[in-house]
């Protein structure tokens, strides 16, 4: 049995109620968790005290952290089972959420993790807190602790019914008489034609949360059918609801529903978008009658829609609104397909030579992120001809504004530090990723290629209380340039590159690795990848993402563990194994794969970011062709992603199409570029008629100028 350090081997029963919703009762590892016996078995430090009333309603602890004093209790728990998950529990409360209740796990575990922050709000609340934690390899014990940090302020900290378990245990539900808890958000995907481009059109499922419904506006059930009731009084009673998919030009939709009004009010139904699009329609029958409202596009897109019903104030009576519908052609516009997302099988690849960015594959992005910046703007991605090693190609060209711009183009109230992002429509999990790019040349931006994947867990999702933080990240990076940190801090190159491994299992950016590392040439001698492509040259960065397998439950036990590679040219630059039990740093879940120059903008070592100051007009990164090729792991899992559809571009803002590179008459091999084999071709047929480059009917010195004019073209 489970041992307290300095104590006699004790098994504690304890029996909780209010956040789970019957009671129950387990093997508590933890001795007086309740501190009903006061501070027995527990260390302090610290004002640390005793109260009578607790959230149990017995006694609880009360810790008041003063300046320069942290408040503290902690015992240790010996006798655990190495390699092995245990759930760690407690209601805290804090008079003040800036100096929240601290519950922490250390010395002994795999990850030491700690639970300390309080939302908005929740001051003067008993809340739940829970997380999981692994015992080390070699270790039998860990400490767990309550902490209130020092401060300056008067603040009151309480901890009650701590408690520990083995394994994964159920997840709470709210105490009795709150509101539950919510679910994960609602996800739109892109519609199939005949399939509604509203949610809840029959006002028949509460739990969607699709309608917002204002001032005396209900749903009522009249003739067992769910019906919207609005009554008009001082106030204008509306219903409304997003129309999440974007309706493109050329387009013809049919708005229709089932109205009727109490005698002498007239409602009205209508569809607004951008640009003051309009579609409405007044009514004032007394008897259920269909209406419709044609929805026409024209030659624009209608973008943020919103439909309304409303019965105006001051009239008689009420409206009523039964099965509306609103039906998809099965050509608008959701940036996600599929939630949770669907594999995309075969190998990736796009070399963009077919002159257009491809809405079906690609995402343009309009986000804004990494501080002091202004995002990445659709208007800086384009498509440009370009020479790769001697071949014509078509590039994706992704811009980038440094401090020094003074053109027109702002994004998110800023025409500086501007970028540019795409990213795969599809998801993507284990696999090679390659990208064949010159890099943006200018410090202040940042070149990366990057799978990205995002949670943000809610609190009735079970997955909420594995970790202390409700976040969870696929992300794996190459970024130039960089400072290899240290020593280097703030020495900022081209020849360096950051390497990162952020999520896998632990909460928020997770376990990462954070790789710093410097880039060579085939000779070993550091390779300057801004001169490279000041000089024209392009290079093939590739990640290597191996997910691995384990045995289930994720992943207590690898059966074989994943890793990850990054590689320039075929050359090995840095790898990442991950652990064989318990939580690693190697992700799992399946990610979009973003192509972006961006702006560290948060202040770094003295300089604007850590990709160094910004003082730059224009800059641009270039990429040639990117493959995908799926390794299909055991450990690959394609989960939801929280908010995928947020701040995309329409197809309409896409790059303007460009024609394909055309084939030069000297590329007398036909193998993409004019050099010495075209040469020694031309001079074995000198004298004859063909090939006759400038049109003179014979192979001669005019011929050899054309050619030499193409060379490497």
């Amino acid at each position: 049995m489970p041992g307290i350090s300095g104590l006699a081997p004790i098994v504690a029963m304890v029996s909780v109620f209010g956040s789970m919703s019957t009671a129950f009762a387990v093997d508590n590892l933890l001795v007086n968790a309740s501190f009903d016996d006061g501070l027995l078995g527990w260390e302090t430090s610290g004002d640390v005290g005793i109260q009578p009333e607790g959230w149990d309603g017995g006694q609880s602890v009360l810790l008041r952290p003063q300046p320069g004093v942290t408040a503290e209790l902690r015992q240790t728990v010996s006798d655990l089972e190495p390699r092995t998950r245990y759930t760690v529990a407690a209601r805290v409360r804090t008079s003040n959420r800036l100096s929240p209740p601290i519950l922490g796990v250390r010395d002994g575990v795999q990850i030491a993790k700690a639970h300390g922050w309080v939302a908005v709000g929740d001051e003067d609340r008993w809340l739940e807190r829970r997380f999981e934690v692994f015992v080390d390899e070699d270790s039998f014990s860990f400490e767990v602790y309550l902490q209130a940090w020092q401060t300056d302020s008067s603040v009151i900290v309480e901890f009650d019914s701590i408690r520990l378990w083995k394994g994964r245990q159920d997840p709470p539900v709210a105490d009795p008489g709150e509101e539950p808890w919510r679910d994960a958000p609602y996800v739109d995907v892109a519609p199939r034609a005949g399939e509604s481009l509203l949610r809840d059109p029959d006002f028949e499922d509460s739990a969607v949360d699709a309608w917002a419904l204002g001032i005396n506006a209900s749903i009522e059930e009249i003739d067992s059918i769910a019906t919207l009731r609005l009554l008009s009084s001082a106030d204008t009673s509306r219903a409304s609801q997003v129309v999440i998919p974007d309706l493109p030009p050329g387009g013809q939709w049919t708005l229709s529903m089932e109205v009727k009004v109490d005698e002498g009010v007239v409602a009205s139904s209508y569809l607004t978008g951008t640009e003051g699009f309009l579609a409405t329609r007044s009514f004032d029958h007394v008897d259920w009658t269909t209406i419709e409202i044609p929805i026409e596009s024209g030659d624009r897109w209608i973008r943020n829609g919103k439909l309304t019903l409303e019965n105006w104030k001051n009239q008689p009576g009420s409206a009523w609104y039964r099965n509306v519908s609103l039906l998809a052609n099965g050509d608008e516009w959701v940036p996600t397909l599929a939630s949770p997302p669907v594999e995309r099988p075969g190998v990736f690849f796009d070399d963009f030579s077919q002159g257009y960015l491809d809405p079906n594959e690609w995402l343009v992005s309009s986000k804004a992120w990494g501080g002091d910046n202004g995002g990445v703007a659709p208007a800086n991605v384009t498509l440009v001809h370009d020479v790769d090693d001697g071949e014509p190609i078509v590039a994706l060209r992704l811009e980038a504004h440094g401090d020094l711009y003074s053109g027109e183009l702002e994004q998110n109230g800023r025409t500086t530090r501007v970028g540019a992002a795409v990213a795969t429509r599809h998801y993507f999990a284990s696999g090679r990723y390659e990208v064949r790019a010159k890099v943006a040349p200018e410090y202040g931006t940042c070149t990366a290629f990057w799978p990205f994947h995002y949670i943000d867990h809610q609190m009735a999702e079970a997955e909420y209380w594995h970790e202390p933080n409700p976040r969870r990240n696929t992300e794996i990076d190459w970024e130039f340039p960089t400072d290899l940190g240290g020593d280097d801090l703030g020495e900022f190159s081209f020849t360096k590159a950051r390497t990162n491994s952020w999520g896998g299992q632990f909460g928020g950016e997770g376990g990462e690795h954070k790789g710093r590392k410097v880039l060579a040439d085939t000779d070993g001698a550091p390779l300057d990848l801004a001169a490279e492509a000041r000089d024209g040259r392009y290079h093939t960065f590739t990640i290597e993402w191996r997910s691995g397998e384990d045995l289930g439950d994720e992943a207590i036990t690898r059966t074989r563990t994943g890793s990850v590679r990054w590689l320039m040219d075929g050359r090995l630059v840095d790898e990442l194994h991950d652990v064989d039990f318990g939580q690693g740093n190697v992700p799992y879940r399946a990610a979009r794969f973003w192509l972006g120059t961006w702006f560290p903008a948060a202040g770094y070592a003295g300089n604007v970011g850590w990709t160094g100051d910004p003082d730059f007009d224009v800059a641009a990164a270039h990429i040639a062709w990117v493959r995908i090729t799926p390794f299909d792991e055991a450990r690959d899992v394609w989960a939801k992603e929280t908010v995928p559809n947020l701040a995309w571009a329409t197809p309409d803002e896409y790059p303007e199409a460009i024609d394909p590179p055309l084939e030069s008459p000297a590329d007398l091999d036909g193998n993409g570029r004019v050099d010495g084999a075209d040469l020694g071709l031309l001079f074995a047929a000198w004298g004859e008629a063909e090939p006759d480059l400038d049109g003179n009917g014979r192979v001669d010195g005019g011929d050899l100028g054309v050619l030499l004019m193409a060379w490497s073209q």
